[in-house]
């Protein structure tokens, strides 16, 4: 087998489908935008000149590391990516950004399907594969299309009470993409038609893709594994805060609105409660208003940092109201931090709860409050529960990932 893989950005399941590859001698290629290349010319001068405007682009780039894949089957489109990561940073225009992101993302999807020839098949992603799918039939090659989300329509459904409840979150930003939403469901439509094998992460997933109307084939489900634990839990300092984790967008698609409204009902001072949210600002200045004292903004760091930190925190935050896997799940795991989550992320099936998490109900502030309550009323409970979590991230990793993978593509 001569294969190829191809997305957008270096994620970890995306960098560990190449090695599955890799390590059976079948990897031609892992196409790729923007991945960091400290020796790269071009990449030293960017940084010199994003320093200039006051952005610390060297930092966001070692978020892009390449870990997994050789250098040698490495092959990158950085300038579009590059560009778009600059206006995001620098203009902060959401709807200029997504127009940017579509540009970037059909100039990488028609220079791939330049470098077809030679392979029997190509792994690409959803919304990232139309024109390589399309060139890949064409000449024969088999196409593996990968699902990392829930189906969009479906997640609206989800969404739409939100919406409701919180007006002051549909945005411009928000009327624009829903606008778009009939004319994206096509193309990834257009994509599915075109793919041989289908895989998803999770149940969760697979299910929402199905309730969409989406039947018309088997989807088979490869949920991602964890980084190597860490030999034992680390004990988090007794005489601190409750310092609780959250990982990732702070948006209303994971429910960062009602954790809002949780720390407001609870109103504690940063002595006794502590969330730091690292990642990226996404809901609109009206609805965040005054933040509560409890909450801390640090920004998005290098994956590396952030499992440092969770090795010292009392539990991840995570009340997505839709999530298709929610990788920080695995990696708050790996580092012996209990995980508070919906049973509606993918990766709600590795949290049993009052064992190594807990489940709490999905588009509910009241249900994040009590979870956050009861921590501060019995915080051994999560203590104890740091060893099992640890467990849990053993027994399914990141090499169980790629050994599933590759079964799935022979």
């Amino acid at each position: 087998m001569r294969a190829a893989v191809a997305h957008l950005i270096p994620a970890p399941f995306t960098q560990h489908v190449a090695r599955a590859l890799d390590e059976e001698d079948a990897l031609q290629a892992f196409f790729c935008t923007l991945v960091d290349e400290p020796e790269a010319r071009w990449q030293r001068l960017a940084c010199r000149l994003a320093a200039s405007g006051g952005f610390d682009l060297r930092r966001d780039l070692r978020r892009r590391a390449i870990t997994e894949v050789p250098a040698k089957r490495l092959r990158s489109y950085p300038r579009r990516e590059l560009l778009r990561m600059l206006q995001v940073r620098l203009l902060q225009d959401p709807v200029l950004g997504d127009r940017i992101f579509h540009w970037a993302r059909d100039g990488f999807e028609h220079w791939v399907a330049r470098h077809l020839d030679g392979l029997d098949l190509i792994y690409g992603y959803e919304y990232g594969s139309l024109r390589i799918f399309q060139r890949a039939r064409e000449l024969g090659i088999r196409t593996v299309y990968d699902l990392p989300s829930p189906e969009h329509d479906y997640v609206e459904q989800l969404l739409a009470p939100e919406y409701a409840r919180f007006p002051e979150l549909i945005t411009p930003y928000r009327q624009y993409t829903a606008s778009r939403q009939v004319e994206r469901t096509r193309r990834r439509r257009q994509e599915w038609d075109l793919a041989d094998l289908v895989i998803a992460n999770s149940t969760f997933t697979a299910q929402s893709w199905q309730a969409a109307g989406w039947a018309d084939r088997p989807v088979t489900v490869v949920p991602y594994g964890a980084p190597p634990p860490i030999p034992q839990p680390q004990i988090p300092p007794s005489d601190g805060p409750l310092r609780l984790i959250w990982a990732g967008t702070f948006s209303i698609r994971k429910g960062a609105h009602l954790l809002l409204e949780a720390l407001k009902a609870l109103s504690l001072p940063p002595e006794h409660l502590l969330v730091e949210v690292y990642g990226a600002q996404a809901l609109p200045a009206s609805l965040l208003g005054q933040a509560p004292a409890a909450l801390r903004f640090c920004g998005s760091i290098p994956r590396a940092e952030l499992l440092e930190r969770m090795a010292v925190a009392h539990a991840l935050v995570f009340p997505t109201l839709c999530d298709g896997f929610g990788l920080v799940v695995n990696e708050a795991l790996s580092r012996g931090l209990p995980v508070i989550t919906t049973t509606r992320a993918g990766a709600a099936d590795l949290i049993r709860p009052g064992e190594n998490g807990l489940h709490i109900e999905a588009g509910s502030s009241e249900a994040i409050a009590a979870a956050i309550e009861a921590a501060l009323t019995t915080p051994s409970a999560l203590l104890t529960m740091r060893s099992a979590a640890l467990c849990t991230a053993a027994d399914w990793q990141w090499s169980d990932y790629r050994n599933a993978i590759f079964s799935a593509l022979q």
